[in-house]
């Protein structure tokens, strides 16, 4: 007999667990770097050169600063492990690059938007403000949406006809929402030091954080595709909705 459907809730929360220790790694990683930025003079002048390319080049800056981040390096990693490896490597390049170059703009417009809305202050009342529009706002209106039904697609092969069968269930219900509940889980803590930084340097600190997190998920589902222990096997039903998430 079939299993027992999974409530979408009780899918997400099972998905937020086993991304606890990335999730964990992520948020100090993230924090240092923001705390680096304030009180190291070098690092803060490379990282202010990086806002003033953003500055001058716009929206061409962030489509090829998130096509390369958050599309062509995870790419290029999976490509190094054989167990990985995409079944349509090209397919699955000019996707990640075209989407994750389109959708960043979005999110960067968005960060623009809070930045005019809420000012530039990193107090402390102000990021939480643009932290929780962030996520209660952009990301399961916006962001959630788009990732799911672009990650379908590709799952589907890239088939239209798959894709749309695949809408005959509860698509939000289904599909987006278990994977809402660890992005909320893990991108809040991150996104809120996103908003620490100067507005210019806010994309470019969301791109090193995807692409920290999809080589991190990347790592973590190709060590739980080692035939091994049942300890092996147990790592890989955790980090299985991790490298969903993150790629």
């Amino acid at each position: 007999m079939p299993p027992p459907p999974v409530s979408p809730w009780r899918a997400g929360v099972a998905a937020a667990r086993a991304n606890l220790i990335p999730g964990i790694i992520l948020w100090v990683v993230a924090a240092a770097l923001v705390f680096a930025y304030y009180h190291a003079h070098g690092l803060r002048e490379c990282l202010d050169e990086v806002g003033a390319w953003k500055t001058r080049y716009g929206v061409r800056y962030t489509m090829a600063s998130s096509a390369l981040f958050c599309g062509l390096l995870p790419w290029l990693f999976r490509m190094a492990l054989p167990a990985l490896r995409p079944k349509r490597p090209l397919a699955e390049l000019v996707h990640g690059v075209v989407y994750w170059g389109l959708i960043c703009c979005t999110a960067d417009w968005f960060y623009q938007f809070q930045a005019f809305a809420w000012g530039d202050s990193r107090e402390p009342h102000i990021v939480a403000v643009k932290t929780a529009c962030d996520m209660l706002g952009y990301t399961p209106l916006i962001a959630a949406p788009c990732n799911a039904l672009s990650h379908l697609w590709r799952d589907c092969n890239f088939s239209w006809t798959a894709t749309r069968a695949a809408f005959r269930g509860a698509f939000y219900r289904n599909v987006v929402l278990p994977n809402l509940v660890p992005n909320w889980f893990v991108w809040t803590p991150g996104i809120a030091v996103v908003y620490c930084l100067p507005a210019t340097l806010q994309l470019p600190m969301a791109n090193l954080i995807c692409c920290f997190w999809a080589l991190m998920c990347i790592s973590i589902a190709a060590e739980s595709k080692r035939p091994a222990t049942a300890a092996t096997t147990a790592a890989g039903d955790s980090s299985s909705s991790c490298d969903t998430d993150a790629d």
